[in-house]
């Protein structure tokens, strides 16, 4: 009797059936691909910042991802841009972040109303991307790439087998 309430305590202690420990990911800035042709924005900066920051608080909310600080590779990450153009110039630094995974988000600007979307994910491991989502946002505004986060992240991210 004894030995089946043990057991019964260490399997709860283990949690859920199928649970798992979440991946670390470095969450690279966004980038912003301009093709506009239009003025730039001084609103761009911070925009890129509360996206990113909104991207990495969702991914953690999902439970299947920690996010890692990049803080401390700050120069290291700045001289990797643009990533969507280099050739996998931005893995070591991934890799010295001590993460599994990264996740580069980008946005191409095409107009003020029409910009795209996209997330890639890579496995620090293989150098591979294994996740790549992407949508269309109308409006380059704050609210745009706020929602357009919630839905790559909610409807096209999390909705893919881990």
């Amino acid at each position: 009797m004894v030995l089946r309430w043990l057991l019964l305590i260490v399997v709860l202690a283990a949690g859920p059936a199928g649970a798992q420990t979440p991946a670390t990911v470095a969450v690279f800035p966004f980038e912003l691909a301009d093709t506009s042709g239009e003025a730039a924005s001084p609103d761009h900066g911070a925009r890129i910042a509360l996206a990113t920051a909104q991207l990495a608080r969702k991914l953690e909310q999902s439970g299947r991802y920690r996010p890692v600080d990049l803080a401390p590779l700050a120069a290291e990450v700045a001289a990797t841009a643009p990533r969507y153009g280099c050739g996998g110039c931005w893995l070591d630094v991934a890799r010295k972040s001590g993460a599994e995974l990264a996740v580069l988000p980008t946005v191409h600007k095409v107009s003020t109303l029409i910009s795209t979307m996209d997330l890639r994910i890579a496995d620090l491991r293989s150098g591979q991307y294994v996740a790549h989502v992407q949508g269309q946002i109308r409006g380059d505004t704050d609210t745009a790439w706020l929602r357009g986060v919630d839905f790559l992240v909610d409807e096209r991210l999390l909705r893919q087998k881990p």
